[in-house]
């Protein structure tokens, strides 16, 4: 049987973001201050930018194997600039909780990113090196 890998990229980014946001939940019971006011925002832009991403990555890689590094740094380069473009507008229309907005956002974007890459090394390369087996056998 074969599986969708954006059908599978989706469950394992929406698997992550439960999870972080039950992290979030706990933090916010613990100590509320840590949490930006609008911190399941910042979960749902992050959420989307990843789907966006490994989309993006999906469709380089679905013909040519060798694409995954131009799909990998073209989504990482929208990741990136969309991010600092959102986080400007939200710094200078909310200078009061910059610095909580500031650090809750770098995390989440090193989480989000650092899931990125696990799904690119554990998920995605393995089905590219058994696809190249299956071509080399034949």
């Amino acid at each position: 049987m074969k599986f969708n890998p954006f059908l599978q990229a989706f469950l394992l980014t929406t698997l992550f973001t439960l999870i972080l946001a039950g992290v979030q939940l706990g933090v916010g019971h613990l100590n509320a201050e840590l949490l930006y006011a609008y911190q399941w925002y910042l979960v749902a832009f992050f959420y989307v930018i990843t789907l966006l991403s490994l989309f993006i990555i999906e469709n380089t890689t679905k013909k040519d194997a060798e694409k995954l590094s131009k799909g990998f740094f073209t989504a990482m380069m929208l990741r990136l600039f969309v991010s600092v473009i959102i986080a400007v507008i939200i710094i200078y229309f909310d200078r009061v909780n910059s610095t909580i907005f500031a650090l809750n956002f770098l995390i989440l974007y090193l989480l989000y990113l650092g899931f990125e890459i696990y799904y690119l090394i554990n998920i995605l390369q393995p089905r590219f090196s058994s696809e190249q087996h299956v071509e080399e056998k034949e």
